[in-house]
């Protein structure tokens, strides 16, 4: 979906990426270095550019998480930790409606993620099985044209 206003140039998407990258992750603080854009432009680009955003709903504030997305697959080992870590937490008493929710979609997410990760792991199995048996029928095939002559 594309929405009205001014497009973003690259030299703008540099200089919030660089931004974000130094440890700037409130909104209001990134729309404040870039004098043309306001808290919800700045918001939606970062969202659109794959950086995970959080709202915080009671504050109305918006900020993003300190780690980028997609740096390498997690292991199953490390989606267990996690799991482990947020169900540890949603145990705990206190914590806040939003706080909860977050946690519940880390956890399905963790769940997702393991199930996917899993498959993955699969059709690398199945990948590396079919590249070995195409090398063993080129052989064959090898062997068959020096027998023929």
């Amino acid at each position: 979906m594309i929405m009205p206003g001014k497009l973003w140039t690259a030299e703008e998407e540099q200089l919030l990426r660089n931004l974000w990258e130094r440890g700037i992750h409130d909104a209001k603080l990134l729309a404040e270095k870039l004098p043309k854009r306001s808290k919800g432009a700045v918001y939606e680009k970062l969202r659109r550019m794959g950086l995970h955003v959080v709202v915080n709903a009671k504050k109305n504030q918006v900020t993003t998480t300190p780690i980028p997305l997609g740096k390498g697959l997690w292991t199953h080992e490390k989606i267990l930790e996690v799991l482990v870590g947020a169900l540890e937490k949603v145990g705990e008493s206190g914590l806040d409606k939003l706080e909860i929710m977050r946690l519940r979609a880390l956890i399905a997410a963790a769940k997702t993620y393991d199930s996917i990760l899993e498959k993955f792991e699969r059709w690398v199995e199945i990948e590396n099985q079919l590249l070995e048996l195409t090398e063993r029928i080129a052989e064959i095939e090898k062997a068959q044209k020096t027998d023929a002559c």
